[in-house]
């Protein structure tokens, strides 16, 4: 799966990049520091310069998205359809919700209202997860 992701991106099929993958599906929405701290034991000639250098490239190809979220370090995931994150104040959980509809609608609202040419959505609702409700 993952190398036929990086081939179709002309990418070239490195260990470290179908490491850095397998964390990031793994994890969901993972930091750099937690893919480097995963990975190094198994890779220990990998860097976290290299980490940072994977990471940019595979952005770049549309591999993976950068997850934007108030007060956290940046984290990373695969790319999916259109979704909202759901992230949770106490514990920290992220959850993937998919509105496709109503995430193009929200869009072409906004870019109505104020003429502004829209290139990239990135929506965080903070909360308190069902679990951290209990």
């Amino acid at each position: 799966m993952f190398e036929k992701m990086l081939r179709d991106n002309h990418l070239k099929i490195t260990p470290q990049r179908l490491a850095i993958l397998k964390e990031i599906q793994k994890f969901g929405h993972i930091s750099i520091d937690e893919i480097y701290e995963n990975i190094k034991e198994s890779n220990p000639s990998m860097s976290l310069a290299t980490v940072y250098k994977n990471l940019t490239f595979m952005q770049e190809a549309k591999i993976i998205d950068e997850v934007k979220l108030p007060n956290q370090k940046q984290r990373y995931e695969l790319v999916k359809n259109p979704h909202i994150h759901l992230v949770c104040e106490q514990c920290g959980s992220i959850i993937d919700m998919e509105l496709e509809s109503s995430m193009q609608q929200l869009k072409e609202l906004c870019a109505d209202a104020s003429q502004f040419k829209i290139k990239e959505t990135s929506i965080a609702m903070i909360g308190i997860c069902p679990k951290c409700q209990a």
